[in-house]
């Protein structure tokens, strides 16, 4: 899951890139936040997770024994500048060069690489450059619509007109990772729509665990407990049981450093992406004490 922001800033060289209006407020107060919850959670070993799964030739994957792949080293480089670590900018240059742009089409992955180019200062390749110029957004579809937009900001554009509004209008049906993207659609295009409705339904869908299932009474998993932090805090809300909402999060760090999608289950590079974020949403929200 990708996750995007109103706007970019430089910082020490790289663009600080956020996926949801919220994100740049939570990077922005990062450094004091990292020290008050260094004791909720060990970031030296999500650190370390990641670092053992970068490739010597560059480009990061869940797994050592795997290939490199641009949604890990998307989701790697973000992990990186929350947590205010060094990213090596070389070997992820090094990666970069090497995308076989014949299998890349699909508007997610070329948000990915559009912000792993920004973020890290490199000119983009022709073929990157051929791609930004198709308008997405005419496919009329959830997905084109929204990394459309998510692009456009970060290129500091206009996004394209919003196809048929009926499209991205809330629909009870909706699980929560649909209903993050049409949020961020509606918001970024000042669309009318109703506030309190949504608000409800996500905090009907957390679990007496503290995590958020797809929909309200289905189990939690991390990806839906993202979804829900970001969708809450765009609307200026929080979950009602916000600490146990936390508590679930840490409950799903494992001792590699990486987080699964549910406690004791297998880390993956996106799901400690998605806790991490979690963790700073929470913080923003005011739920905890220091």
């Amino acid at each position: 899951m990708e996750e995007s922001g109103r706007a970019v800033r430089g910082q020490e060289g790289s663009l600080w890139k956020s996926d949801g209006p919220q994100d740049m407020p939570v990077i922005q107060r990062a450094n004091g936040e990292i020290g008050r919850m260094s004791h909720r959670f060990e970031v030296p070993k999500i650190l370390q997770y990641l670092k053992e799964r970068e490739k010597k030739e560059g480009g990061f994957s869940f797994a050592p024994d795997l290939y490199p792949d641009i949604e890990d080293t998307y989701y790697s480089i973000r992990i990186f500048q929350m947590l205010r670590a060094r990213v090596n900018r070389g070997k992820t240059a090094n990666y970069l060069k090497g995308i076989d742009w014949g299998e890349v089409g699909f508007p997610r992955a070329i948000y990915m690489l559009v912000y792993l180019h920004l973020s890290l200062n490199i000119d983009f390749p022709p073929p990157l450059t051929d791609l930004l110029k198709r308008d997405w957004a005419r496919f009329q579809t959830l997905d084109a619509q929204y990394f459309s937009d998510e692009v456009q900001k970060l290129l500091n554009g206009t996004p394209y007109p919003l196809q048929p509004l009926s499209h991205f209008q809330f629909d009870p049906k909706d699980n929560l990772q649909t209903l993050r993207k049409k949020v961020s659609i509606l918001l970024n295009h000042g669309m009318d729509f109703d506030r309190q409705e949504i608000i409800k339904w996500v905090q009907r869908c957390q679990n007496g665990d503290g995590g958020f299932g797809f929909y309200p009474e289905t189990t939690s998993y991390m990806e839906n407990t993202y979804c829900a932090l970001e969708i809450l805090s765009n609307l200026h809300s929080f979950p009602m049981e916000l600490e146990l909402c936390r508590k679930y999060i840490l409950g799903c760090q494992t001792k590699s450093g990486g987080f699964g999608r549910a406690p004791s289950s297998f880390p993956f590079i996106e799901s400690t992406f998605h806790a991490v974020m979690g963790l700073f949403l929470l913080e923003k929200m005011g739920g905890e004490e220091v």
